[in-house]
């Protein structure tokens, strides 16, 4: 490694076969197996602590707040009044902390099948979930995602997936029976929304998501967003729902004002221009949902 580092000095992503991020690390705070999969978060020289499962980085204290205000502020603006929110995966608390910003949320639910990632975020990452775990407004519910959402039908103004990469724990997230589940636990008028991973690398892997969606919901919409630690940097998230939620001119400003929103990368602007796509980008759009 540069600077005559040991491996063991750093924590790496091989984010293809030909590219591979890597964090210098100050101090290893955790690196376990977990009975899922293996789990180490590291104290950074350059980006505070740094999470990763099964070698893929889940977030970075530096930019995490660009990835979970984007997961979440677009879907929950679209709702006029969303009170009963689910988020799948997301141990690490920050879905939840965005979550429960907006004040019309009475109830939110994380379904995390690993309970050790929620206990290691819990210990390690403060500045992550920063005390939403607690919340009395919060339920923590270890299990597998797929299963609760088959249990609790019609439940939910809102599901957000907040996964790994459709391998190991996260596969079955990426399935139509899933998004089948995803759908039948939403209530009259409800939203789906998950992070897509990057058109950049995987092109392919976003037209099939977004073709498995569409079987399940009329409408579905493509928005990107920026995370420096990601591959690439240019990640996809995917809102669905029954009608077009984004069509009521003004609505974006309105309740983020109205909600008392306060973000470090979400802005009403940002999030309306996220929408707008890249040519390529639009091909993939096209090319998955014929549109």
């Amino acid at each position: 490694m540069s600077s005559g580092g040991r491996r063991d000095d750093w924590l790496s992503e091989r984010q293809t076969e030909g590219v591979e991020l890597s964090f210098r690390v100050r101090r290893w705070l955790v690196r376990k197996t977990t009975a899922y999969q293996r789990l180490e978060l590291a104290e950074t020289q350059d980006l505070g602590r740094v999470m990763a499962l099964d070698g893929k980085i889940m977030l970075s204290e530096r930019d995490e707040a660009f990835y979970h205000e984007m997961l979440v502020h677009p879907v929950l603006l679209s709702h006029p009044l969303p009170r009963k929110v689910l988020i799948v995966g997301g141990g690490d608390g920050g879905t939840m902390r965005e979550v429960l910003r907006h004040p019309t949320v009475e109830e939110a639910w994380l379904v995390e099948i690993d309970g050790e990632v929620v206990e290691a975020a819990r210990e390690h990452l403060p500045n992550v979930h920063r005390g939403s775990f607690d919340d009395p407004r919060a339920r923590v519910h270890i299990s597998p995602g797929e299963e609760f959402v088959e249990d609790h039908p019609g439940e939910f103004d809102a599901v957000i997936v907040d996964s790994t990469d459709p391998v190991g724990p996260g596969e079955t997230l990426f399935t139509e029976d899933f998004f089948r589940g995803a759908k039948g636990a939403l209530a009259e008028g409800g939203v789906f929304a998950m992070q897509a991973g990057t058109p950049f690398y995987w092109g392919e892997e976003l037209v099939g998501i977004l073709s498995k969606v569409r079987r399940f919901f009329p409408c579905v919409r493509l928005y990107l967003g920026y995370v420096p630690v990601y591959p690439s940097g240019m990640w996809a998230y995917v809102v669905a729902s029954e009608r077009d939620l984004f069509a009521e001119e003004g609505a974006f400003e309105l309740r983020f004002a109205e909600r008392g929103l306060e973000t470090v990368y979400f802005t009403p602007g940002v999030g309306r221009a996220a929408f707008v796509l890249p040519k390529f980008v639009e091909d993939i759009v096209r090319r998955a949902l014929g549109t």
